[in-house]
Formats: C-alpha cells, sequence, structure tokens
C-alpha cells in the first residue's frame, strides 16, 4: 500500500496524466476503501473471517496486475480502486484472524506487535519502489514485487491452521 501512497502521482505522470488528475485518481483509493472496509466486514460475519482476508491480499495482487498493464490512467484507476477496497479491510480482518488463532488473551500484544513491524516494511518497500525506479526508470519491478507479495500473503492466510499458534501461545487463565 506504501507505493500507492507515496508513488502513484508519479506513475500517473508517468502515463501521461498532470499531477492533479493523479492525486484526483489516489483520491477513488479512500472511496474504494470505505466501501471495501464495509462490504468485507459485512461478508465476513457472513462467510468467515479467514477467506475474506485471503481474498483482500488477493485483490491486491489483481490491482498490481491491472496497473502493469495500465497503458492510461483510467485502467491505472480501475487498479488502484481494486487495492483500495481492500485497504482498510485487511486491517479489521487482521485483527478478527488474529483473536481467532492466538485467542483474545495475548490479542493486544500480538496485533500490537504486528502493527508496529509494519510501518517498518512499509517504509521499506516505498524506498525500495523509488530505488528501482531510479535504476529501471519505472515501477514495473516494484509492481511486479508488490504482486507477488499480495499473492504470497493470500495463500499464507488461505492455508488452513495447523494449530502451531496454540503450541506456542497455550491457554491460560482468562484475564480480569
Amino acid at each position: 500500500m506504501g507505493f500507492v501512497n507515496a508513488h502513484f502521482v508519479a506513475y500517473a505522470t508517468d502515463l501521461g496524466a498532470t499531477t492533479v488528475q493523479g492525486a484526483l485518481a489516489l483520491a477513488t483509493v479512500g472511496i474504494a476503501g470505505l466501501t471495501g472496509g464495509l462490504g468485507f466486514g459485512y461478508l465476513a460475519d457472513r462467510f468467515g473471517r479467514r477467506p475474506l482476508l485471503s481474498i483482500a491480499y488477493g485483490m491486491r495482487a489483481l490491482g498490481y496486475a491491472v496497473i502493469l498493464m495500465a497503458t492510461t490512467l483510467p485502467l491505472a484507476i480501475a487498479g488502484i480502486v481494486i487495492i483500495g477496497s481492500s485497504w482498510t479491510s485487511v486491517i479489521s480482518l487482521t485483527g478478527t484472524v488474529t483473536s481467532d488463532e492466538f485467542g483474545l488473551r495475548r490479542l493486544g500484544t500480538i496485533y500490537g506487535t504486528m502493527f508496529m513491524v509494519m510501518p517498518f516494511g512499509a517504509s521499506s518497500a516505498v524506498w525500495l519502489a523509488g530505488q528501482l525506479y531510479d535504476m529501471h526508470g519505472n515501477y514495473n519491478l516494484a509492481m511486479w514485487i508488490s504482486l507477488v507479495m499480495g499473492v504470497i500473503a493470500a495463500l499464507a492466510i488461505a492455508l488452513p491452521s495447523t494449530g502451531i499458534s496454540k503450541r506456542i501461545w497455550p491457554e491460560t487463565a482468562p484475564a480480569k
């Protein structure tokens, strides 16, 4: 997601758009995030959290594939709308899948640790995308990496639980 925030306007100008057009296009991410967050939350209550989280990460991969194929701003916007619709949904879905897997007793510590580490990955990805752009003159490799990471995340979440978390974090007395 860091790529979209930091580099989409520059990517749009590479497609021939003005910076204002690129910024307006980027605004669609927020709108898509609102509808995606509500939609994924509703569907997760009906069909399960883990499958929906996997689908959300798969949608990110699909969005990057669309952006990679984009030769015009409207197609690039379609890609970021796909990415944006999964944007906020992964936050709540990650929390619920984490609580399903590890229980509520340690949810604050585990969830807090996850969200403490994530900014390092996001900022590193933004930096790497800039470096790759400087080396190659385009964002293709950065988007391929993002696409592959989305597929890996989707597959990792889709795999059934092995119960390893129960061995790592055995049940303890409930919190008071």
